[in-house]
């Protein structure tokens, strides 16, 4: 050991400069000595002067990925936020509620939904929906529905494939070396699939050796070139036939075609981007709810506070008259302690309230894509509607079951296992295919020649000594049983009936949504008028319980009572008549003329010219065609007239009457008790 080590020690001084001298383990098993793993102190360089410092220990650490991205522009630039330790008087900012709807269009490309702590992006972010899926959709190029149209649609491309390959060998025959033989291969061709599901192919291949050809003279050709151009043609004449099968199916490969099943063609394909725009409608139908309702809140945060700083004002009015009765001793200890209890109670109403209002304001801020804090503060400019709005069933029926994007997601689904369905019962048949070549082959000893000796030029033998071959024939193939394509039919059936089943079942939901959305609507608005009763019975309380207070013959309980009845009344008013504007919400969305009553339309890009002018090429083609009247000449209709789809409602005159009567622009001070505005409605029971 010592000795090969000694060894080892001088082969490293003799060594080049920074010569690794890792092979320690190597020697000491050649000299019959235990292998063991190497350790740092056994390796020796050169310029052993420094410690080791390209080895980093980071395998069980905890990592963070080197990437340079931005900060969003609304974080960066956001202030600190408004809280009850940081008061600040910054600038009012009237916010309508048609320009939250704005806001939260164009600056999210994410689309952010209301929930509070419940962020989407925080807690799912892969299921978040953003203004990239119907193009991610588009351009997918994954099995299934993951499959975009160009990516169906390249299945029919013409595939240009050509190769060149040279090569020498030398082989021993017999006790003797053979004379080297040099080769050469090049390859080329053309492939297109068809609609109608053949296959044509165009290939010219040459093939060139050096060696002696067998059957020929040994010097006839020192060289030989062999090749030739030719064409194949191959066409479904029963299982998967057809251009029906094929734009919903796709070409048949039969090397994936358990995997991919019938859900590569382009209608299929269509389909998932008509699936993909549907999901995409109903995530911004829901974000612009939930902008509408976060809206309306801070709305009534605003006439919370307002309303308990106006309680306040009046609890600190009552105590500081108390405690100057109480000076001159005309009113006990006791109530001027009510009379505190009452202001600190307020007063922590006010507190709370106004954080209320802060988080409310933040949530907006959120939803509609703002900074956090911008210097501004914003203040809802548009009153929540106050006449009475009376939906009509039926035609709340109708058109729920005509515009909500749930029943067209679910028919889109439903049409793509029914075109599936039909493709797969096709390839519950046996696989006959035409089958034919034609090929004109060439041989010589050059490939391209001036001379005229025959064969003497492979392209000259092609041209001139006609050596023809073709074939034609049929190619059966019959799986016995057709296990995997019953069960692929069996499949699609269960599936289909699946979501038949579940279409029938969100019609129903969708009526009981309805059906809620109206209760609630009368609800809140019955709910809203005793409100308001209440409200100016507790203001006329008020006012008479002081007026008695101020000549002495009332005790300070009952004014603080109604004091704090009327803040109550006031409260409960403004939660009630935002409660009813949200009730409206509701019932738009179970409707599903959420976007329409925004003024918000969803429309799909135009596809690329070309297709326009193939199209009315085919459509023209067919026009000016002779009548076949047992083929299919024109394809069936793939989507509905219009939006109704499938629904068979009578649809009467809408009695929906919504009325706006606008108040007057909410300012940062609350209004008196006695401005409440006034509902259109009989005062008499």
């Amino acid at each position: 050991m010592h000795n090969h080590h000694s060894i080892f020690q001088r082969i490293a001084h003799c060594a080049p400069s920074r010569l690794v001298l890792a092979a320690t383990a190597l020697l000491l098993v050649a000299s019959g000595c235990s292998a063991r793993k190497a350790k740092l102190s056994d390796l020796q360089y050169c310029d052993d002067i420094s410690r080791v410092t390209h080895y980093r220990g980071y395998s069980s650490t905890i990592e963070y990925p080197c990437l340079d991205n931005q900060t969003a522009q609304s974080v960066a630039v956001s202030l600190e936020p408004r809280s009850l330790s940081r008061r600040v008087d910054d600038e009012p900012r009237d916010f309508s509620l048609q320009e939250a709807i704005r806001s939260a269009l164009a600056n999210n490309d994410v689309i952010e939904l209301g929930g509070g702590s419940a962020k989407a992006s925080l807690r799912n972010p892969g299921g978040v929906s953003t203004v990239y899926d119907p193009g991610i959709q588009q351009s997918g190029v994954l099995f299934g529905r993951g499959r975009g149209v160009d990516a169906a649609l390249a299945d029919f491309d013409t595939t240009f494939n050509t190769s060149m390959v040279w090569g020498r060998s030398r082989a021993a025959t017999g006790n003797a070396l053979g004379a080297g033989v040099e080769t050469g291969v090049f390859r080329s061709g053309l492939s297109k699939r068809f609609a109608f599901g053949s296959t044509l192919s165009l290939e010219h291949n040459w093939n060139y050796t050096n060696a002696p050809t067998a059957g020929v003279a040994p010097n006839a050709f020192p060289s030989a070139y062999g090749g030739k151009i030719g064409a194949s043609y191959r066409h479904p004449l029963l299982a998967a036939s057809g251009v029906e099968f094929t734009r919903i199916a796709g070409p048949v490969n039969r090397a994936f075609g358990p995997i991919t099943g019938v859900s590569q063609g382009v209608l299929i394909a269509r389909i998932s981007a008509d699936i993909s725009l549907a999901d995409f409608e109903a995530a911004v139908r829901n974000a612009i709810v939930d902008v509408e309702n976060a809206y309306w809140d801070l709305y009534f945060a605003y006439r919370s506070y307002d309303t308990a700083v106006v309680a306040h004002q009046s609890a600190f009015q009552t105590w500081r008259e108390s405690q100057d009765r109480l000076e001159v001793g005309v009113l006990k200890p006791a109530d001027e302690l009510q009379a505190r209890d009452r202001l600190y109670e307020t007063k922590s109403a006010v507190e709370t309230s106004l954080n209320a209002l802060y988080k409310a304001e933040t949530e907006v801020r959120r939803l509609v894509g703002l900074p956090l804090n911008d210097g501004t503060v914003l203040r809802p400019i548009d009153e929540p509607a106050i006449a009475e709005f009376i939906p009509d069933w039926r035609g709340s029926l109708t058109e729920g079951l005509t515009h909500r994007v749930e029943l067209r997601r679910q028919k889109w689904i439903i049409k793509s296992l029914q075109l599936q369905l039909k493709a797969a019962k096709s390839l519950v048949r046996p696989r006959l295919d035409f089958v034919s070549s034609y090929n004109v082959n060439g041989f010589g000893d050059t490939l391209i020649s001036q001379t005229n000796r025959q064969n003497g030029s492979g392209f000259g033998s092609l041209t001139h000594d006609h050596l023809e071959s073709w074939t034609l024939g049929l190619e059966l193939s019959v799986p016995l049983g057709f296990r995997l394509a019953r069960s692929q039919v069996r499949n699609l059936e269960l599936q289909l009936t699946r979501d038949t089943a579940i279409l029938a079942s969100q019609e129903r939901n969708i009526a009981h949504d309805i059906a809620t959305a109206i209760q609630d609507v009368t609800s809140a608005y019955a709910a809203a008028q005793s409100n308001r009763k209440r409200l100016q019975a507790a203001d006329k309380r008020v006012q008479l319980l002081e007026a008695e207070r101020e000549i002495g013959t009332l005790t300070m309980d009952l004014v603080l009572r109604a004091q704090s009845s009327l803040a109550d009344a006031e409260n409960a008013y403004y939660q009630q008549l935002v409660a009813y504007n949200k009730a409206i919400t509701s019932l738009h969305l179970a409707k599903g003329t959420s976007l329409d009553d925004n003024g918000i339309l969803l429309a799909e890009g135009q596809w690329c010219p070309e297709a326009y002018s193939d199209a009315m090429l085919r459509a023209a083609a067919r026009t000016h065609a002779k009548d076949a009247p047992k083929l299919t000449t024109e394809p069936p209709e793939f989507v509905s007239p219009g939006p109704a789809g499938s629904v068979n409602l009578y649809i009467p005159e809408s009695s929906t009457s919504e009325t706006e009567i606008p108040l007057n622009p909410m300012t940062g001070e609350a209004p008196p008790p006695q401005a409440v505005p006034a509902v259109p409605i009989d005062d008499e029971e």
